[in-house]
């Protein structure tokens, strides 16, 4: 889709284009301006922690890690524990999650960690996350 945002959205483009001394105004002003295929990783990650467009910032998040699991603005992994962060009420296909986190689990020993110490720590990032999706499964 090569619409930009404020079109998919519909937003009010009058009220969007003021420009603001706030850097977390000025990237949302960005954001609205760029098409899907132009969201990146920082914009994602805080589409997610901002809970701006829910939907599409879940959507991208899941391709960036399908593509690359330690994917992360802050440090390897970052992406993931966003993730993690979100309540599952709010992912629309649950089972995109969970083949992803499989797929991930499966490919654990393939992944060139910095050290044993952030291995761990993803490896415990990853499994919480599998268990909190199986209980909410139910």
């Amino acid at each position: 889709m090569n619409k930009p945002i404020k079109e998919i959205y519909a937003l009010n483009q009058n009220i969007q284009t003021e420009e603001s001394e706030y850097p977390l105004d000025q990237w949302y002003n960005r954001l609205i301006d760029k098409t899907i295929d132009e969201i990146e990783l920082e914009d994602v990650s805080r589409m997610l922690a901002q809970n701006v467009f829910m939907d599409l910032g879940i959507k991208k998040a899941l391709e960036i890690l399908k593509g690359d699991p330690l994917a992360g603005e802050m440090y390897d992994g970052h992406l993931l524990k966003i993730l993690y962060s979100i309540e599952l009420n709010q992912f629309e296909e649950l089972s995109q999650l969970a083949s992803l986190l499989q797929d991930i689990n499966r490919n654990l020993s393939n992944i060139e960690w910095a050290d044993e110490e952030d291995q761990e720590e993803y490896t415990e990032l990853l499994t919480n996350f599998m268990k909190k999706l199986e209980l909410y499964q139910g």
